[in-house]
C-alpha cells in the first residue's frame, strides 16, 4: 500500500513540475523574401513544374561542412524553410518571370539538384543552387532547349540566417540567368518549336 501511495505522490509531484520543465525552442521559419522584381521577357513560358530530389522534399535547411566531409549533409535544428525549397523556388520564379510579354506555348520545367549552404572553412560559407532548366513543347514531350545551372553566392556569416540570405540572392541570380536564356531562345527562334 505504501508503494502505491509513493507512486501516486511521485506522479502528482512530476505533474506539478511539468510546466517548470524547459520547452524546446520553436524553430524559426524562413522563406526567400517577397521583394522580387519581375524580369521583362519577349515571350513568357508557362512555369509548369519545379522538381527536387527526395532529400530536398522537406523543410530542413541543409548545410555541409565540406572541410570535414564532402558527403555528409546536415540540417539546422532551430531553423526551417516555410515550405520545401522547390515550392519556394516556384513562387520566386513565377514572380520574376511574370511580365507583360506575349504568352508562349513553351513550358518551363526546373529540376533542382542542390539547394544548400556549403562551409569550406568554419567561418566561410556560400549558397549552392544547381540543376537543370528545360523548355518543353506544348505537347509536353518535345525538348526545345535545356541549360544546366550551378550558382554560388557567398554568405556573410556562418549561420542559418546568412545561409538563407545567400540562397535568396542565388535564387535572384538564377531568375536572371533563366530570363536571359529564354530571351536568347526566343531570338534564335527556338520557341517556334514549342508548337510541336
Amino acid at each position: 500500500m505504501k508503494a502505491l501511495w509513493a507512486s501516486a505522490l511521485l506522479s502528482i509531484t512530476l505533474a506539478a513540475c511539468g510546466p517548470l520543465l524547459p520547452r524546446s525552442p520553436t524553430p524559426e521559419l524562413h522563406d526567400l523574401g517577397s521583394q522580387r522584381a519581375a524580369r521583362p521577357l519577349a515571350r513568357v513560358p508557362v512555369l509548369t513544374d519545379v522538381r527536387a530530389p527526395n532529400w530536398l522534399d522537406g523543410t530542413a535547411i541543409h548545410y555541409r561542412l565540406a572541410y570535414e566531409s564532402e558527403t555528409r549533409r546536415r540540417s539546422y535544428a532551430l531553423s526551417r524553410w516555410a515550405a520545401p525549397p522547390a515550392e519556394l523556388l516556384s513562387v520566386a520564379l513565377r514572380r520574376m518571370l511574370d511580365s507583360p510579354g506575349a504568352p508562349s506555348t513553351c513550358r518551363l520545367v526546373v529540376e533542382l539538384d542542390e539547394f544548400i549552404q556549403v562551409f569550406e572553412q568554419p567561418q566561410e560559407s556560400a549558397a549552392l543552387i544547381s540543376g537543370v532548366a528545360t523548355l518543353v513543347g506544348a505537347n509536353g514531350r518535345t525538348i526545345v532547349d535545356r541549360i544546366r545551372f550551378s550558382l554560388t553566392e557567398k554568405a556573410t556569416g556562418a549561420d542559418a540566417p546568412s545561409g538563407v540570405a545567400a540562397l535568396s540572392r542565388g535564387v535572384d541570380a538564377l531568375g536572371v540567368r533563366i530570363a536571359d536564356w529564354l530571351d536568347r531562345a526566343e531570338a534564335e527562334g527556338l520557341s517556334r518549336r514549342c508548337e510541336s
